[in-house]
């Protein structure tokens, strides 16, 4: 009798249907596909039922109709969860510090036919056109608990010190929406220590998305579709979207596991988009308007130049082609702990903005990131349209150096604080705690033991959108150099910074951090063997920083 039921209901929710059935719902009252195999409803806390909310089992996407309920013919034998693709005035519950958006069909409800319904409840969000976003990269925690961890300094301190500066960012500013976007590597292999993530995360406030990275997929001998399923068991779905205010993001997985066969590992993985990945991507964007922003946020960096070609990988230049439908396509990504941003000239709608490893280089991650940037994380503002970032360096510390016999601890000869007795750095000229206002690097002459007379200046954030700096001091007013191949002896790949502290005995050698594409260091001559001067610029947002060197 209940098999008759459902076949005659079925019958009639067709007879109204006005979708063809092998196409998605695209909303509207009673578009009932006749193959459906998910659906749902999707309401406010309030009761209300929300039309036009997009849903998707990773691949589909489907819009909820006037009724709040969406249809997917989805299939089963390749799909664990469904998701909801929260509207900008929504937020989905969030559980230790996560946004919880997605539900995993095998513990939803389903009926005789194996038909699964999947209900989701969204939360109204009071001031959805001012909030922040935290965009850090690569904590990649080990164990404390080990005799020795592969850097010089706990990641897991390193971690807490991370928790600890979002709490306090959080209560300075109260009344304001953080949402933080973790952008992979959020371990390093050991999948155990997510537990301990979310625990911190939970503490900060702060509402967080993740990114799947190379280091977040299961071990070699392991296809890519199987690679994540151990992340996405904890964290939910790597490829999703949301959108915030005026913005639509989207979350990709774009490391390519190495093929099984092989005894290659994660660091083998390569960057660009699988084929469902891909097929995913266009659906979810054929439902995004062309004049909404993009926020695209992946592990490894997939719009920079390399080389001064295009980077190249699958389905790479597909994805470059549909985000140019776009006003703008922000695209950022973590993977090579060092800062870069680049906007490409040619194409001006889609920038590449990669953010250095939030818990510093290896063995240097007191405070050092692989190019230079102190360790922290990116914050992008959005009120009412507007858009702006800054870098955010972490102001405290909590671990201690604990490198093996004979290891230097580093002398971070230039460093511009120290940290007091509670952990928190204080500026050394100052006296004053280490502030948002830091946003780049001066180096006196000498640095670089070149003996030509240059003031260096590393800008953290820096990019074509960007003036050039200037440098006044009491000859007057004069603009930077960008360092370049053609206007200086190292290039991008090969600039040096061994100069930020002495030399480490590990190994016998000095371990120099990797410092491709470090597109931020600008210099200027200066006469005197003494003196003073400042180095002022404006970013692309019309904020001006000024720091001060003596030498």
């Amino acid at each position: 009798m209940a098999k008759l039921y459902n076949i005659c209901l079925l019958a009639i929710l067709m007879a109204f249907s006005t979708c063809d059935r092998d196409n998605p719902v695209e909303g509207g009252e009673g578009a009932v596909p006749g193959d459906w195999t998910i659906t749902g409803t999707v309401t406010c806390t309030d009761g209300t039922r929300l039309e036009g909310v997009v849903v998707s089992d990773g691949v589909n996407c489907v819009k909820t109709d006037a009724k709040g309920r969406y249809y997917l013919s989805s299939d089963l034998s390749a799909t664990d969860y469904v998701f909801v693709s929260t509207p900008s005035e929504y937020s989905a519950p969030v559980e230790s510090g996560m946004a919880t958006f997605w539900k995993f069909l095998r513990y939803c409800p389903s009926d005789s036919e194996g038909r699964y319904t999947a209900d989701f409840t969204l939360y109204r969000i009071s001031n959805p056109e001012c909030y922040s976003v935290m965009l850090f990269a690569d904590p990649q925690p080990r164990n404390s608990g080990a005799a020795r961890d592969k850097v010089g300094y706990h990641s897991l301190d390193i971690c807490e010190d991370m928790y600890h500066d979002m709490r306090d960012l959080v209560s300075d500013v109260p009344g304001r929406k953080f949402y933080g976007i973790g952008l992979g590597d959020i371990v390093h292999q050991d999948l155990s220590l997510l537990a301990n993530y979310l625990a911190g995360m939970a503490t900060t406030g702060v509402t967080t998305y993740n990114v799947i990275g190379n280091h977040d997929h299961g071990h070699r001998f392991m296809a890519d579709d199987l690679s994540s399923k151990d992340f996405e068991e904890q964290m939910g779905p790597v490829n999703y979207s949301f959108n915030l205010g005026g913005i639509h993001y989207l979350i990709l997985d774009n490391m390519i596991s190495p093929d099984p066969s092989t005894e290659k590992y994660c660091d083998d993985c390569a960057t660009g988009l699988t084929d469902r990945i891909w097929q995913y991507v266009q659906n979810d964007l054929a439902l995004v308007p062309h004049n909404v922003p993009l926020m695209v946020c992946a592990h490894s960096p997939m719009m920079r130049m390399e080389n001064g070609k295009n980077r190249s990988g699958q389905h790479l230049d597909d994805l470059r082609a549909l985000l140019a439908n776009y006003p703008k396509a922000y695209v950022w990504a973590g993977h090579t702990h060092a800062t870069f941003n680049y906007v490409d000239l040619s194409n001006p709608v889609i920038e590449s903005h990669t953010v250095s490893r939030v818990t510093g280089a290896f063995w240097t991650n007191d405070w050092l990131g692989a190019n230079g940037t102190p360790r922290g994380y990116v914050i992008m503002d959005y009120n009412n349209g507007d858009i702006s970032w800054w870098f955010k360096p972490l102001y405290f510390q909590a671990g201690a150096w604990i490198g093996r016999e004979n290891d230097g601890t580093p002398d971070y000869t230039w460093r511009d604080w120290d940290y007091n007795s509670s952990g928190r750095a204080i500026m050394k000229a100052t006296g004053k705690p280490l502030g948002s206002s830091y946003q780049m690097q001066l180096f006196p002459p000498g640095t670089y033991d070149e003996g030509d007379g240059y003031v260096y200046a590393n800008i953290f954030l820096w990019d074509e959108a960007w003036k050039m700096p200037q440098f006044t001091s009491a000859s007057g007013s004069t603009p930077m150099e960008r360092v370049t191949d053609s206007s200086h002896s190292y290039s991008y790949s090969d600039w040096s910074i061994t100069s930020f502290y002495h030399k480490n005995t590990r190994i016998g050698a000095d371990y120099v951090p990797s410092t491709d594409n470090c597109r931020s260091i600008f210099r200027v001559r200066v006469p005197d063997a003494h003196g003073s001067g400042s180095v002022s610029v404006t970013d692309r947002f019309g904020h001006t920083y000024t720091s001060t060197i003596n030498w």
